[in-house]
């Protein structure tokens, strides 16, 4: 897919932002939720964006390369960086950190390049989901928050640990099949004719997290379009895939930092 010929010039408080979580005199933060099926045409912003994909699906391009991913991931867009992005069947929740086009990145965080993804990123992973988790709950002030998102920041800012090589053949498969059903790990790795530990390592080397917790993302993200209609919560959980609805909020919980109900105003904000 080319990018359309048209750029649009994006400011910080346009585009499809569901809400505004901070705004400080360095920085603002803000959580946006795009659809599924959502795709934004060739555009720029006038601010640096450092964004983290917390839930959901993402192919961006920009004249540097194209990435598709759907893991979590943090990416880097310098001010001016014209891009189009796709958010695909399952959409995407991000949050995302506004910096003004006159911060020196390289300077203040060694970040060089104009555009980069990376989908090994727990750390700024668990960074940002316990920075939600404190926000919705009420528990931190402005200068908490101000703190919180420049040690974010600075987690962004670490090396990439991308493993170097060629994946391994089943690997598209096996991604697939852990996002279409609950199968058992054994038995997928018997149908792809490998040990499950070879499976287990292989996959958590290559998608930086475990199948287990691949899986699990996968149901919760089959759950944010429903949350995002209003659905009843036990109406969503049966659904998506979950045992039952206590299942469905310890998951929310965990890869997410907040609770199905937090989730659903979020996303009909």
């Amino acid at each position: 897919m080319s990018l359309p010929p048209t750029t649009h010039r994006i400011d910080a408080a346009q585009g499809p932002t569901r809400r505004r979580v901070f705004s400080g005199e360095r920085l603002a933060a803000r959580v946006s939720w795009y659809a599924p099926g959502e795709r934004m045409h060739r555009h720029v912003h006038d601010c640096h964006q450092l964004s983290l994909l917390l839930l959901g699906t993402l192919m961006e391009q920009t004249g540097q390369g194209e990435e598709r991913l759907a893991v979590p991931a943090l990416g880097v867009k310098q001010a001016g960086v014209a891009h189009a992005n796709d958010y695909g069947p399952s959409g995407a929740l991000m949050l995302g950190i506004d910096l003004p086009a006159s911060f020196d990145l390289q300077d203040k965080l060694g970040i060089g390049r104009a555009w980069q993804w990376r989908g090994h990123a727990l750390q700024p992973l668990l960074q940002g989901r316990g920075l939600l988790s404190a926000l919705f709950a009420g528990e931190l002030v402005a200068a908490d928050v101000d703190a919180r998102l420049w040690e974010l920041l600075a987690g962004m800012a670490a090396p990439d640990e991308r493993p170097s090589g060629t994946p391994p053949r089943w690997l598209a498969l096996c991604c697939q099949r852990l996002q279409d059903e609950n199968v058992p790990l054994a038995d997928l790795a018997d149908e792809l004719g490998v040990h499950p530990v070879y499976v287990a390592r292989a996959f958590t080397r290559w998608m930086g997290c475990a199948p287990s917790v691949f899986r699990a993302r996968a149901q919760l993200q089959r759950a944010l379009p429903l949350l995002a209609n209003g659905q009843a919560l036990v109406d969503v959980a049966q659904q998506a895939g979950f045992a039952d609805q206590s299942h469905f909020s310890r998951i929310a919980r965990t890869h997410s930092g907040l609770t199905p109900a937090r989730l659903r105003a979020l996303l009909q904000a």
